[in-house]
Order: structure tokens, then C-alpha cells, then sequence
């Protein structure tokens, strides 16, 4: 009888070390599915957290220049930081070279630029948002109501947007600081 048991267990054993197996197999191939598709071997990572090397500040016609130094610069881009952070939600909406145009000379428009030093990513489930050099963050104006994010690669407008939860936190700095006015 002894002998039946140990082979029994042995069959269990077997059994299941076979199912561990199948599913770190599945788990492996989910995970490098999503790498090879996102290109990004942190697409899981939820957290952004790059400091802009200056930052723009286009408020209705004005051009406001926030420098590396600057505290207005720092608090921008952690306000920034921690709407990016998180769950994203990837859009088709691009921005076009038409709207871009109208971002940077337009006095209805009130746009946060953040321009950094080297190539960043965002890490989502989404292959875009990747190597770019600027952000758009078009705070009152055309796209506003969509709570939306844009990215620059080298000047030139890239894929899709991302939606940010609010930007109450933003309005609420610059206008709590009279960084910028509405005309």
C-alpha cells in the first residue's frame, strides 16, 4: 500500500508542476507580447517622474519662460508628473501640424510646454509616447475639455495623446502664483 501512495502523489505532484508550468509559460508570453509590442520592457510601471530641462508657459499670447531653476518649473512638472502617473488612456486624437501652429501663435490659448534634455518615455500599454522631447499640455483653448497630453519628437508633433484625470491642480498653480491671466 505504501508503494500506491507514494506513486498517487507522485502523479499529483507531476500534475500539478505541469499546470505551474502552463501557466508561468502563459504569464512569460503575455508579458513578452506586450515588450515586444509596446517596446518597452516597463510598459507595467506606473510611475513618470523626469524633470524637465526648461519649461513654456504660453498664456494667451504671452510666452512665459521657466528655466531649470526655477520653483515654478519644478512645481509645474511634479504636477505633471503625477497626472502621467498611474492609469493612462491612450487616444487616437493626433495632434496636426495645423494645431500645433495654432498652439504656439494663438492668444485663446493657454498651453503648457515642457521641453527635456534627452529622449523619455512613458510607460503604458500603448507603443506610442516613446523618445519624445516635449510635452503639450493644453490647458485652456482647443482640445482643453479633454483633458489631453501631447507629445513632441525632435519639434515634430507624434501619435495619439493621453487623457490626464484633471487639470485642476495646474490652473489652480498658475493661477494661484499669477503666472498667467485670461485676457
Amino acid at each position: 500500500m505504501n508503494s500506491f501512495s507514494q506513486q498517487s502523489a507522485g502523479r499529483t505532484a507531476s500534475v500539478l508542476n505541469f499546470l505551474i508550468t502552463i501557466f508561468l509559460a502563459i504569464v512569460a508570453f503575455i508579458y513578452l507580447s506586450l515588450t515586444v509590442y509596446t517596446r518597452d520592457a516597463l510598459w507595467f510601471y506606473p510611475v513618470y517622474n523626469s524633470t524637465p530641462a526648461f519649461g513654456v508657459l504660453r498664456c494667451y499670447g504671452e510666452e512665459i519662460l521657466m528655466q531649470a531653476d526655477s520653483s515654478h518649473l519644478a512645481a509645474v512638472a511634479a504636477l505633471v508628473n503625477e497626472q502621467i502617473s498611474g492609469d493612462k488612456r491612450w487616444d487616437e486624437l493626433n495632434l496636426t501640424d495645423d494645431t500645433f501652429a495654432y498652439y504656439q501663435s494663438s492668444d485663446l490659448m493657454l498651453l503648457l510646454e515642457l521641453h527635456y534634455d534627452a529622449p523619455q518615455r512613458i510607460h503604458s500599454f500603448s507603443p506610442f509616447f516613446s523618445n519624445f522631447d516635449t510635452l503639450l499640455v493644453p490647458l485652456d483653448g482647443r482640445h482643453a475639455e479633454k483633458t489631453i497630453l501631447f507629445s513632441l519628437v525632435n519639434g515634430n508633433p507624434s501619435g495619439g495623446s493621453f487623457h490626464l484625470t484633471t487639470y485642476s491642480p495646474l490652473l489652480n498653480y498658475i493661477e494661484q502664483n499669477n503666472l498667467c491671466k485670461k485676457k
